[in-house]
């Protein structure tokens, strides 16, 4: 899904997403949780003031971003901080 991304402007650039709009929706990043490189992008994993999780990918060769993927905050698997082991079940 494309999406409109603000970043921060830092000495190197736009380094980092503060804020994207999904239609008429904006919302604000509270933290930027992961980065990586792809090959023609760079995703970011963050977290949204709604404490939803959002991977972001871009800006891609056109200067466009996408939403990649969306976990709500109520779903299972999203924790944030490890508390130690983990058994599975």
């Amino acid at each position: 899904m494309k999406i409109k991304v603000e970043c921060y402007s830092g000495y190197k650039g736009d380094e980092r997403p503060i804020r994207f709009i999904m239609g008429s929706r904006a919302i604000e990043i509270e933290e930027v949780v992961d980065r990586w490189y792809g090959e023609n992008a760079s995703y970011f994993r963050v977290l949204g003031k709604d404490e939803n999780l959002y991977i972001l990918k871009g800006p891609i060769a056109d200067g466009e971003w996408e939403l990649v993927s969306f976990t709500h905050k109520d779903s299972r698997g999203t924790e944030l901080k490890f508390e130690g082991k983990k058994e599975l079940q």
